[in-house]
């Protein structure tokens, strides 16, 4: 009756999904650039619009002196939060998006060969090491945060700037890495869980190669050290 009625008995065919484990439209990375320039633009544009002009002088489309003025004039404080942030945000996303990869396959996986279950769960162990090195940066960032008060014209002294911008970048390293990692990671357990499955043999080859992606968090760790070892807002 249903095929009479012209209403199709097939079902649909799963859509294929990436490495990445999410199914995302090829359009989308594209549009969401577009999107965040098209942003920017309008807040350049925008300041510069509402930017005081001296008498005799034209307005410009782009007061980039008014822009470096608001720009100096910005809380440090506010990009050493930006810094710690991103150091624990990025890290935790990282660490997540590897266990998800990771986890769903070993989980799908394991219903027709369970044994892969006790050794690729090293797989989940080196993912949630990435969200353990942002945790460890974002408590040293954080310890090193010292008040200290504005000048008389309202603008912060050089050690207090030189830290924040430091510490951002310090977090923004870091954060980066673990999620460069977490990914990485992710996709090579979920391949090693597969191989496991199919060959035993195959395990430790594939567990070297998990190894190094690991390490790459491990760089961004080093370099975020050394950064935030000239983080000294009181210029001490």
């Amino acid at each position: 009756w249903l095929r009479v009625m012209g209403v199709s008995m097939s079902q649909p065919k799963p859509t294929p999904r990436t490495a990445s484990g999410l199914n995302i439209d090829p359009r989308l990375p594209p549009l969401v650039f577009g999107l965040w320039l098209f942003g920017v633009l309008v807040l350049v544009l925008g300041i510069s619009r509402v930017a005081p002009v001296a008498p005799g002088e034209s307005r410009r489309l782009v007061d980039w002196a008014y822009l470096g003025f608001l720009f100096r004039h910005v809380n440090p404080y506010l990009f050493t939060a930006m810094g710690i942030a991103s150091s624990i945000g990025l890290s935790v996303l990282g660490a997540a998006w590897g266990i998800f990869i990771t986890g769903s396959t070993l989980a799908g996986r394991a219903i027709r060969t369970p044994r892969i279950t006790s050794k690729n769960l090293i797989s989940i162990i080196f993912c949630e090491a990435v969200a353990i090195y942002g945790v460890i940066m974002a408590i040293i960032l954080q310890t090193k945060i010292e008040y200290v008060p504005r000048n008389a014209d309202g603008s912060y002294p050089q050690s207090v700037m030189t830290s924040g911008y430091a510490t951002f970048a310090c977090g923004l390293t870091v954060g980066l890495s673990n999620l460069a990692c977490g990914i990485c990671v992710g996709i090579v357990g979920s391949a090693c869980a597969l191989a496991d499955a199919a060959n035993p043999a195959l395990f430790v080859k594939i567990l070297i190669i998990e190894i190094f992606g690991s390490a790459l968090g491990l760089f961004g760790v080093i370099v975020g050290i050394i950064m935030s070892a000239s983080v000294d807002f009181k210029g001490s």
